[in-house]
């Protein structure tokens, strides 16, 4: 395939680059389209990575959405195994790191996200993990499977999901974050707290407001992690036998920033996916894009993003103008707790909790100042994320206390 030109070029193998060339085939069933991937499986959905699939290897299955024959059906050709070593705007090509070069008429970035890492010594290598791939995830299920003690660094979505998992197999769990509360980034303290509470009845510890640093192995082997305590500077040595470092991401920008096209915390791009280079477009998690069709950009690792955004952009790119408008949503699964947060809670949010706290159901929703809904979270009370989504779109003024009432419709909320 050396030298071959394609019409649509997505660099990139994951979700985004196949709803790209799924949603770029249905707008443009003649054009030539190729993905090529840096990894040797086909296109695959990550969520399950940190889920199911560390606790039961065979469901590593449910993440591919298509297979081979789906793609050969649909003319989307698959390099597979293969990277980009540049990329050359103005001849229209890259070249994979093999020697071969690909030509393009448009090109989709795709390339998603890499693990934060910490410094680690070369021989704790092997027992401390990162979770991204598929590989990383079987090798971190058989790691998790053998029991233990997990340690786990960072208390965000990847590490209490991969506490969860390891809780169910068995594993004696400690989770270490900086932050004062879990999900800091992402959630109100108090909403984290009644989440981290899930985890501890389940039997996960906690230690909050501390530095992390990996220091050797000690006598029976085991990896020696040295924590400080932000608070009153204490010192404390603890080992593990295997170690998951859950720390965030960072997009992959590289190659876009070497070809000249604009970045700020992601490739910059407009609503339907165009970036400061023409005829180059970016979609998924790399993106720092409009939120909401509106004029604020943000980079948002969502599954979301991965397929409706891409959606958008593999469209446009294929000729048919297409924008992504959604409301930011995120969802995650730990234990029995389905979490869900839609919308962008403003710094002054009034927080209005839809029926009882302590009940397994329940919802909050964040006001303005103007007692408009911006966002919500949702605890095992998914439906209310869908009420919620058509009352932010109204921008109805609303009544806290009917808000707050279970029995008061979402239909009389919408319309009185």
């Amino acid at each position: 395939m050396h030298d071959t030109t394609f019409d649509i070029l997505i660099l990139g193998g994951g979700e985004a680059a196949r709803c790209a060339a799924e949603a770029a085939r249905a707008a443009a069933p003649d054009v030539t389209i190729a993905i090529v991937g840096e990894e040797p499986w086909l296109p695959y959905d990550r969520p399950p990575l940190s889920k199911a699939v560390l606790v039961d290897p065979a469901q590593v299955a449910t993440c591919e959405k298509r297979d081979a024959a789906f793609y050969a059906a649909q003319r989307i050709d698959l390099i597979l195994g293969q990277r980009a070593a540049s990329i050359d705007v103005e001849r229209h090509s890259f070249d994979l790191h093999g020697g071969q070069r690909l030509a393009w008429r448009r090109l989709i970035l795709a390339t998603g996200s890499r693990p934060r890492q910490l410094p680690v010594p070369a021989d704790l290598t092997p027992d401390v993990y990162y979770l991204r791939t598929r590989d990383d995830s079987e090798r971190l299920g058989a790691a998790l499977r053998r029991g233990g003690r997990i340690g786990i660094i960072g208390a965000g979505f990847i590490g209490l999901e991969v506490a969860a998992a390891a809780r169910t197999l068995g594993c004696s769990v400690t989770v270490l974050e900086r932050a004062e509360s879990v999900l800091a980034r992402v959630l109100p303290a108090f909403i984290a707290r009644d989440i981290e509470a899930v985890h501890v009845r389940r039997g996960i510890s906690f230690r909050k407001g501390v530095a992390v640093e990996i220091t050797g192995r000690d006598q029976s082997g085991a990896i020696a992690i040295s924590t400080t305590d932000f608070a009153n500077s204490t010192r404390t040595v603890e080992s593990f036998d295997t170690l998951l470092v859950g720390i965030g991401v960072l997009p992959n920008v590289e190659l876009a920033i070497a070809a000249g096209i604009e970045t700020s915390d992601g490739i910059v791009v407009d609503a339907s996916g165009r970036t400061s280079v023409p005829n180059v477009f970016a979609a998924g998690e790399v993106t720092c894009h409009p939120v909401a069709g509106g004029l604020r950009r943000a980079r948002y690792e969502a599954w979301q993003v991965a397929q409706q955004q891409a959606a958008a952009v593999g469209s446009t790119a294929a000729g048919v103008d297409s924008e992504y408008k959604e409301l930011p949503w995120f969802w995650s699964d730990q234990h029995d707790l389905n979490i869900q947060m839609l919308g962008q809670a403003p710094v002054n949010a009034v927080w209005v909790f839809r029926g009882d706290r302590s009940a397994p159901k329940v919802a909050a929703f964040a006001l303005d100042t103007d007692g408009i809904v911006q966002a919500a979270v949702a605890l095992n009370a998914g439906r209310d994320i869908a009420g919620a989504r058509r009352l932010i779109a109204s921008r109805k003024i609303v009544d806290p206390l009917r808000l707050a009432d279970p029995l008061c419709r979402w239909n009389v909320l919408l319309t009185e």
